[in-house]
């Protein structure tokens, strides 16, 4: 007997339940992440875009600090209340060099919350990790 493995493709972006769990995270949001070991806070604010030309799950703008000029951020997964998504990669004047940061949490109402962890573009190491809360913000309010 042969047994085949099948790669499952990711749904469409036209899936009404992508939709959905990317609509949920629709509008402006701003928190902080902190970082493990050294409990240092940075703010941070991400806008979604409304667009329908979004790219596979959305586009969003993450700004961060002011060293750090606004990125962009893909969701790479949704569904329900959880995500993935990725910033960058992004010049990082802490580290001299291109990081990309990873994002997962979940979504509860107007608040999201997870982890988080960062490293060099070309390495396995990671530089930082920690968790990170946001809450939806007045859409006339915006930076870090």
């Amino acid at each position: 007997m042969t047994n085949y493995a099948f790669t499952p493709l990711p749904p469409s972006r036209h899936d009404p339940r992508v939709a959905a769990a990317i609509g949920a995270l629709a509008g402006n949001w701003r928190g902080e992440m902190v970082i493990d070991g050294t409990g240092e806070k940075v703010p941070f604010t991400l806008l979604r875009d409304h667009s329908s030309d979004a790219a596979v799950a959305g586009r969003f703008l993450f700004f961060a600090t002011r060293d750090v000029a606004p990125n962009g951020m893909k969701l790479l997964e949704a569904a329900n209340a959880v995500f993935v998504a990725l910033v960058g990669p992004y010049y990082c004047p802490r580290e001299n060099a291109d990081v990309m940061t990873v994002f997962e949490g979940t979504r509860q109402g107007e608040s999201i919350e997870g982890t988080f962890y960062t490293r060099v573009q070309n390495w396995r190491n990671t530089l930082r990790s920690g968790r990170f809360s946001a809450t939806r913000a007045d859409s006339s309010t915006r930076a870090a």
